[in-house]
């Protein structure tokens, strides 16, 4: 029995979803943590340029790994959603480390006594 969900076939899309977990799995084979990216520890040695240097060429390879990963699945199920799925994760993860980098975690503290603080992005600079 074929499953198809709005003219799309269920192989597609699982394929696509195992894809992108594989992704994002292939740039925590290759680069640390965000957390790790964002925290003191990283910001504070002298050899940050070397670090943001190797999380770069990280990221190049995971890329690379993540696209052809896509193409090569969209090939079997002949549906280019594993391919589009692998772009859309790898663009995620090169923005979530680029973000990192570019900045540093501080104590954000709850300034809203919100509970969803950790959703505000924004504010962690």
């Amino acid at each position: 029995m074929a499953v198809e969900l709005g003219g799309v076939s269920g192989g597609s899309i699982a394929t696509a979803v195992l894809v992108i977990e594989a992704g994002a799995s292939l740039y925590a084979a290759f680069c640390p943590s965000w957390f790790t990216v964002r925290s003191p520890f990283f910001h504070d040695q002298k050899a940050r340029e070397g670090n943001v240097q190797a999380i770069r060429q990280g990221e190049v390879v995971a890329t690379v790994l993540t696209v052809a990963t896509g193409a090569a699945s969209a090939v079997l199920v002949q549906s280019a959603l594993p391919l589009i799925g692998a772009v859309i994760v790898a663009a995620v993860m090169i923005g979530g480390y680029e973000y990192s980098m570019g900045h540093p975690a501080t104590d954000v503290g709850r300034s809203n006594g919100s509970e969803y603080s950790a959703l505000d992005w924004g504010s962690a600079k």
